[in-house]
């Protein structure tokens, strides 16, 4: 999503601002999907990953929800890759850059500062439920 985009989210209804991430086709959704990056989330400032649906890959995103969070570590420029979806595109593969970068004085995690870290995720996981219903 653009940067400029303003997303409640799937719970309190706080705005989520997305700062990088991948837009694109789900054969499965039969919907555009979006994994960004929250900028200046919490707990991290940047390593909160939300997902989002729309009919559009332009939107409107009326809803993201977090799946993924790094207390005060970071993960950025999520990816998705198409190419590796498995069960009829039922199950999804994003990866991002891990680091202790851009974090206060994380513990760092040894043999993986700046490394891509690939993440599995399963569209009819019931926690997506409500970016299904807005977009």
């Amino acid at each position: 999503p653009d940067e400029a985009l303003h997303l409640p989210d799937g719970g309190d209804g706080a705005r989520v601002v997305p700062h990088g991430g991948s837009v694109t086709w789900s054969s499965h959704r039969r919907r555009w999907i979006a994994i960004f990056t929250q900028r200046f989330g919490k707990p991290s400032p940047l390593g909160e990953i939300w997902y989002g649906e729309a009919s559009s890959p332009y939107g409107p995103w009326r809803r993201a929800v977090k799946i993924a969070t790094h207390a005060n570590y970071t993960l950025y420029n999520p990816v998705r890759h198409p190419f590796l979806d498995s069960d009829r595109g039922r199950t999804v593969w994003f990866e991002g850059t891990y680091t202790d970068q851009f974090a206060d004085r994380p513990t760092p995690t040894p043999r993986y500062d700046y490394n891509q870290i690939l993440f599995r995720l399963d569209l009819d996981d019931p926690r997506l439920q409500a970016a299904r219903e807005a977009g």
